[in-house]
């Protein structure tokens, strides 16, 4: 059966508790140790959060670990991240809540590469409900996996040279300088400075990976990665669109967080040096309620500005709690 008869398979019910302690790795490894997320007994999650969700308590398509993802007549061994959205109903969740998950295969769709053949993309949607069983968050997954493995003859791409210099085991904080804005300090097409965050460490990726759970050793393992083609092994896409929600959440409040979606570009290497950047694409207020809403788009390039990650992001700066 092709994977689109497969649109509509819901996976098994399951329970999160968002704990105070995966908070606080989780804000280190983005590069965002604030105050929000480290302090209090109740901090709110960071944007991206619920990505920790099928790897360490649910199922994915990739681990799906018994269920009826099982059965998907698909190869998801080699899967690249093409896309993430969360939507949140409200403030995000904070650490004490408890939450009731799902996943469901929601779409498949397919296009021709230039070098991979046919591509598959597949769309997870997970719905997390509260214990009063409102809906509070939606998260898209979309996996694209391809009709060919690369081959050595693929990579037409300079691996930066990777000189790592660790001066301490702590997470490095290269956004602390982002002042947090007001209202009345944003302007649509303006932003902070973009950020010269340095060179990828495999430092950087190991404790994004371990914080998340998501083990596969082509982020860490250059014998495995050199296996299946690969010149070395690579970042994950999570892990720059997190630092991105990060760079965002110096600037505005991340009780506010709406919406974040992240569209990656580009596979990076250890060495390549990122640079994040940001700036309002709207500021506006919020036609039924008043509410006055952000609407931001953040990018995440390396050297010679070639972009990784693209993303999106939408606060309501008048709907926070804590």
């Amino acid at each position: 059966m092709p994977a689109e008869d497969f649109v509509g398979l819901t996976g098994p019910v399951y329970e999160m508790d968002v704990e105070r302690g995966k908070i606080r790795e989780f804000a280190r490894a983005m590069h965002a140790p604030l105050p929000e997320f480290m302090q209090g007994r109740h901090p709110v999650i960071p944007a991206t959060f619920l990505v920790t969700a099928a790897y360490t308590w649910g199922y994915s398509l990739e681990r799906p670990r018994g269920t009826v993802f099982e059965t998907i007549d698909h190869d998801l061994s080699v899967p690249l991240h093409a896309e993430e959205a969360f939507t949140f109903h409200g403030p995000p969740p904070r650490a004490g809540d408890r939450l009731t998950c799902q996943a469901r295969l929601e779409d498949v769709r397919r296009k021709s590469g230039a070098k991979a053949g046919d591509l598959t993309f597949l769309t997870v949607l997970t719905q997390y409900h509260d214990q009063s069983d409102r809906l509070v968050v939606e998260q898209r997954s979309t996996t694209v996996t391809t009709g060919q493995a690369p081959a050595a003859g693929d990579w037409n791409v300079e691996i930066p040279p990777y000189r790592p210099r660790y001066t301490t085991l702590e997470p490095r904080d290269q956004l602390s300088h982002i002042d947090r804005a007001r209202w009345d300090d944003l302007t649509e097409g303006e932003g902070p400075e973009p950020v010269d965050a340095g060179p990828l460490h495999l430092q950087d990726i190991v404790r994004f990976q371990g914080v998340v759970g998501e083990d596969n050793p082509l982020h860490f393992d250059k014998a495995w990665a050199a296996s299946l083609e690969y010149p070395t092994v690579f970042g994950l896409g999570m892990h720059q669109a997190s630092a991105l929600a990060g760079v965002a959440a110096h600037w505005l409040d991340p009780a506010a967080v709406r919406h974040f979606r992240a569209r990656f570009r580009n596979v990076y290497w250890p060495g390549d040096r990122m640079i994040y950047a940001m700036q309002v694409a709207r500021k506006y207020r919020d036609t039924r309620t008043g509410d006055r809403m952000i609407d931001l788009e953040l990018r995440c390039t390396r050297s010679g500005d070639e972009p990784l990650v693209e993303a999106w992001m939408i606060f309501n700066l008048d709907e926070t709690s804590g």
